[in-house]
């Protein structure tokens, strides 16, 4: 019993030394933020089509978190307002995340166009366009040929970005 009873003390204080651990890195994001490549990044999808031919804009600038969507039906030259919009800053925690997602899905090994699925008026229609290190990837797709790389990004931006 006495056994039993130091063994839980010495648990009990190993979990309290762990959780009151001062580690600066252990309360930041992990960052791959290497200053050449990020300095005046940024990141802009629009999406066009589905069943109620929309579409939505979404726009993130690296260095000073800057964020805006807008969504509005899809229009020739003289376009109403957007149905809705929002532009805000984002949190250094979740700008981080966003770049760092876009690094590692390498959007410079993108085909610029995957091209559309055949009979699928109601699918939508991405152009991703990323800025890193002053050179502009521009890469095209839709639901059904989007690369999973391309998809990781959009998947990234859909879950950061307010709307």
């Amino acid at each position: 019993m006495n056994a039993t009873r130091t063994v839980s003390s010495l648990l009990i204080a190993a979990m309290f030394a762990a959780c009151s651990r001062h580690d600066p890195t252990s309360a930041t994001p992990a960052r791959a933020d290497n200053v050449g490549t990020l300095t005046g990044a940024r990141v802009e999808l629009v999406e066009e089509g589905g069943i109620a031919a929309l579409s939505t804009t979404y726009s993130v600038r690296h260095d000073d978190r800057a964020f805006a969507f807008s969504r509005r039906h899809i229009c020739s030259a003289n376009c109403p307002a957007p149905l809705y919009s929002t532009s805000g800053v984002l949190s250094a925690a979740a700008s981080d995340s966003l770049f760092n997602t876009v690094l590692e899905a390498q959007p410079g090994t993108l085909k610029d166009d995957y091209g559309t699925t055949p009979n699928s008026a109601d699918m939508f229609t991405y152009t991703l366009r990323v800025v890193l290190d002053n050179e502009i990837k521009t890469v095209r797709a839709d639901d059904g040929t989007m690369p999973s790389a391309m998809r990781k990004i959009v998947d990234a931006i859909h879950g950061i970005v307010p709307r």
